[in-house]
């Protein structure tokens, strides 16, 4: 169930069933108008400078693909913001990258594909394809050390190039 709740269920006890009692509370906080998550403020974490749109948080996806995880969607909201309120950015490349772990000849495919789902994704929230350019990286630019889990993390990112 994609339905999150925002509420507590008060007084309840869990006699019979369960499952029927958390879906019909769902259902009632559905109908209260609390069928989503608040989206988070993420300002500070996402910043147009010179020569970049800096995302300070990862753009995640599901594991070996290129859909991107719901909690990263309110990030690129903030890029599909900044896109459509700065018409002096005339290019944004978005740059996909690996870490080296998997076989070298997918990780050049899937940073070029996770790099065309953001674009894809921005284009869906109003940004004009012809501002927009997908690149993939593979693992051939890293910011940390492949030998770590910590440096493997660094390198499994979307990078944002503004060109005005």
């Amino acid at each position: 169930m994609a339905t999150a709740l925002c509420g507590a269920v008060v007084g309840c006890a869990c006699v019979g069933n369960w499952k029927t009692l958390v879906v019909r509370s769902c259902v009632a906080l559905a109908v209260a108008g609390c069928a989503t998550a608040p989206k988070r403020d993420v300002s500070a974490l996402v910043e147009l400078t010179g020569d970049a749109i800096i995302v300070r948080e990862t753009i995640q996806f599901e594991h070996g693909s290129a859909t991107i995880l719901e909690r990263s969607t309110d990030l690129l909201d903030a890029v599909a913001r900044i896109m459509l309120e700065t018409d002096a950015i005339t290019l944004l490349t978005i740059v996909g990258h690996t870490d080296s772990t998997g076989d070298p000849a997918a990780n050049q495919p899937l940073s070029l594909a996770r790099a065309e789902a953001v674009k894809r994704y921005l284009v869906e929230k109003g940004v004009a394809a012809a501002r927009l350019s997908a690149v993939g990286h593979g693992d051939g630019d890293p910011l940390g050390s492949n030998a770590t889990e910590e440096g493997r993390a660094l390198n499994r990112r979307v990078d944002f190039k503004v060109t005005r």
